[in-house]
């Protein structure tokens, strides 16, 4: 056991003490920082903050002025409400567009109760906001007449809610997806970035021993499975300090985004059953594919085989996401339940079923037990490849050979 530990100690810091690994920790934060800062800065630009002009060419708005129910109502539903200006003529509107004081106009023509005809005059297209409040404005046009209750009933507007196919969650109409519903699907793309930035660890484990021959001195103190564990043991304490650098920058960036004022952080419950059960799936999945990258680095002859090789198994992780439309009208059918308790497609299609409907628990519980015999097998697999090819220098050793009757037999040689 202390053998097992020393190589997983070796593994983890000729890695982490590396320039290049800082790089590789500091890149993806800076990457996404920058990605959501580049987001950031245009939607602010992008703040309608100016007025909005009206000229009222029909006498469609007698009132000239917008009715107190829906401001009360756009105070509530929008964080920056557009204000609307009204004027007499379009030479006064063109003025405060052009001299910067407005962002657009609409005219309505005469014959607009005929034609329900509107025009629009502005230098850069309005956004959401100000498209959604002018048709509240003109539903009150229409509503003038009517009593004040009915025009505070419309303008509130109607809460639609969105029901999972199981009826078991309950999303309110056009909120869109959470920061906390989301989650799980942050956890699978994470692992499936360590994946990518692990491949070259996971493959130069067993190639760089057969590359400077030092296997032959390993192989007098240390028995294959600990060289094995202790390998695998320190690649995944490797992708653990990733993720938990990753997880506290990205808890500071969401405590300065929530400062901020952003309102998708604002919501940052999430289902832990679901949560719970992705790190459940994730983790012995990710140790079966870095098992058998390591295997895979004990079957080739140079570093850059391993590597090539390795993106299979990030490949295979992908599958799942070919089949999201599969997955959306319906959840529950043979494919998607076989593509959650197969290895390599489990975690994706879990989570992705997850965003659609609650997956029933014994699935979940099925796909982690078939993951963790799967990660042991891996395991067993890849010390196997050890002992069929510690001594074969210059020589790969074939995936075929290593369950055939002859690859047994040489197997029990070299032990």
């Amino acid at each position: 056991m202390d053998n097992l530990w020393r190589v997983a100690v070796f593994e983890y810091q000729r890695n982490v003490f590396k320039r290049s690994f800082l790089i590789t920790l500091l890149s993806i934060p800076l990457f996404i920082a920058f990605v959501v800062g580049i987001g950031l800065s245009v939607e602010a630009g992008n703040k309608e903050t100016l007025p909005v002009g009206i000229v009222d060419r029909a006498g469609f708005f007698e009132g000239m002025a917008v009715p107190a129910q829906l401001l009360a109502v756009w105070a509530v539903e929008y964080e920056h409400p557009v204000e609307f200006v009204f004027f007499q003529t379009e030479e006064a509107a063109r003025f405060a567009l052009e001299s910067g004081e407005g962002q657009a106009y609409f005219i309505l023509p005469e014959h607009y109760r005929q034609t329900r005809y509107v025009e629009v005059v502005y230098q850069r297209e309005p956004g959401e906001t100000t498209w959604m409040q002018f048709y509240d404005l003109l539903r009150a046009g229409w509503l003038a007449a009517s009593p004040p209750q009915a025009l505070a009933r419309v303008a509130s507007g109607t809460d639609f809610m969105v029901r999972s196919i199981d009826g078991q969650r309950n999303v309110p109409a056009g909120s869109g997806p959470t920061f906390g519903l989301l989650m799980p699907l942050f956890i699978t793309f994470a692992v499936l970035a360590l994946l990518i930035i692990c491949s070259g660890y996971t493959a130069s484990a067993m190639a760089d021993e057969k590359e400077n021959r030092t296997m032959e001195v390993l192989v007098t103190t240390i028995s294959p499975m600990q060289l094995i564990g202790g390998k695998i043991l320190g690649i995944t304490a490797i992708s653990l300090t990733l993720m938990i650098c990753w997880s506290g920058i990205t808890g500071l960036g969401i405590f300065l985004a929530r400062q901020a004022g952003v309102g998708w952080f604002s919501d940052l419950s999430m289902d832990w059953r679901v949560v719970l059960a992705t790190i459940g799936i994730a983790i012995p999945a990710y140790v079966l594919a870095t098992a058998l990258m390591v295997a895979v680095g004990a079957m080739v002859t140079t570093t850059q085989e391993g590597q090539s090789v390795s993106g299979i198994f990030f490949m295979l992780h992908l599958l799942p996401m070919y089949a999201s439309i599969a997955y959306l009208k319906a959840p529950h059918n043979t494919l998607a339940v076989v593509l959650s308790l197969l290895p390599f497609t489990s975690l994706a299609s879990v989570i992705m079923r997850n965003l659609f409907t609650i997956v029933p628990a014994w699935q979940i519980a099925v796909s982690v037990v078939v993951q963790i015999l799967c990660a042991c097998g891996g395991i067993w697999l890849a010390g196997r490849a050890l002992r069929l090819g510690m001594l074969q220098y210059g020589r790969r050793l074939r995936f075929q050979n290593l369950l055939s009757r002859a690859a047994r037999g040489t197997g029990g040689k070299h032990a």
